[in-house]
């Protein structure tokens, strides 16, 4: 569960937050505070138990931009997610320079705040995933970049097969192997797994390795989608 604090001035901006918030799996609030001083009190008071804070810019005793700036001194493994209503290009390059991961502009919607939100949740399941992260998962699912067109698959993916690869993992109530999804494929496991491989790189299933069994780990994989 990521571990949010609320940092607005505004308390009915504040209070449409933490509603958002509760609206979105993976999230829990864990403070509302209207000013900068206040919300390094919380901080003080809460040693690492915040991991995303969303903050605004204009505030009374210490504004966003004067508590960014410190927090990213002190405490850089919190994360930040400005909402404000300053919009100029200066203002969202400070923000940037900063180490801001999103930057959302009032008034705004619930679709763009939760945009924002699912997209630090990936990130943050990739980057603590594993020691190695390969570069077609950053740019796909961090990044935003596509190395060939969308309509494209890369060669020895057949449209079809994918299809039907992707409709079974869906069925799955719980963790699979490639031994038990080739059971209900006419594919072997080597081919399987070039599509299960494929599928993880699209952010649409996600591996882990099981060292219970005795000999080799398996590797198991969740669809994620549901």
């Amino acid at each position: 569960m990521i571990r949010v604090l609320i940092i607005e001035d505004d308390p009915m901006v504040a209070e449409i937050n933490k509603t958002f918030l509760s609206k979105i799996s993976g999230f829990t609030t864990i403070g509302t505070v209207n000013n900068g001083i206040d919300a390094w009190k919380f901080l003080e008071d809460h040693p690492n138990a915040v991991d995303l804070i969303l903050l605004d810019v204009f505030m009374p005793k210490m504004d966003g931009f004067t508590f960014l700036k410190k927090l990213k001194n002190v405490h850089p493994n919190v994360d930040v997610i400005m909402i404000t209503a300053a919009q100029t290009g200066k203002d969202v390059k400070k923000a940037l320079n900063h180490g801001v991961v999103d930057y959302i502009i009032k008034p705004f919607t619930f679709d763009r705040m939760a945009l924002s939100l699912n997209t630090y949740k990936n990130r943050i399941e990739i980057l603590n995933a594993s020691d190695s992260v390969e570069q077609s998962v950053l740019d796909r699912r961090i990044f935003q970049q596509k190395s060939t067109p969308s309509d494209a698959l890369p060669k020895g993916i057949d449209k079809n097969t994918l299809a039907s690869v992707k409709q079974i993992a869906a069925m799955q109530n719980k963790q699979f192997s490639t031994k038990e999804l080739a059971g209900q494929l006419d594919i072997s496991r080597i081919s399987l797994k070039k599509y299960l491989n494929y599928l993880e790189e699209q952010g649409i299933i996600k591996s882990t390795l099981d060292y219970r069994a005795k000999g080799r780990p398996v590797q198991l994989y969740r669809y994620l989608l549901k």
